[in-house]
């Protein structure tokens, strides 16, 4: 992974939150310690919300984003061959996600990732901690 990687995770908190704690005494102490593999780690909290960005719309617009690196709403609709309300609506909710970002060039709103990060590397940890995310979002069933 390179050190420009948006890093995803969904279950890990509790490690992710360690692990920069542990950094950070490490730092204060003076002591040598490992940077962050990640330029940006967003951990999502939610199955709904590992569900809204791994829909195949989603999917594809973060895929023309990385590797066409569009300068506007309007081209990376035009580049996924999609409505651009459609492609708007979508990017909003990756935006809410926290997982895309705008900058602002005039009239034009371009789509990048957060933080200007360049990459993608998706974790998800199973069995889920129940103690760091929301029970609700597991569906029980029975026989």
């Amino acid at each position: 992974m390179t050190a420009n990687t948006l890093k995803i995770t969904y279950g890990q908190r509790e490690n992710s939150q360690r692990a920069a704690r542990e950094r950070l005494r490490r730092a204060e102490s003076g002591e040598a310690f490992e940077e962050q593999e990640a330029a940006f780690v967003l951990n999502l909290e939610e199955l709904d919300d590992v569900e809204r960005l791994m829909r195949r719309l989603s999917l594809q617009l973060l895929d023309v984003i990385t590797s066409e690196h569009p300068e506007s709403i309007r081209e990376t609709a035009r580049l996924a061959n999609r409505d651009y309300r459609e492609v708007h609506r979508n990017l909003k909710e990756l935006e809410t996600l926290g997982v895309i970002e705008f900058t602002t060039d005039g009239n034009s709103k371009r789509p990048i990732l957060r933080d200007g990060t360049e990459a993608i590397d998706l974790s998800i940890t199973f069995p889920i901690d129940t103690n760091t995310s929301n029970s609700n979002s597991r569906q029980e069933t029975s026989a």
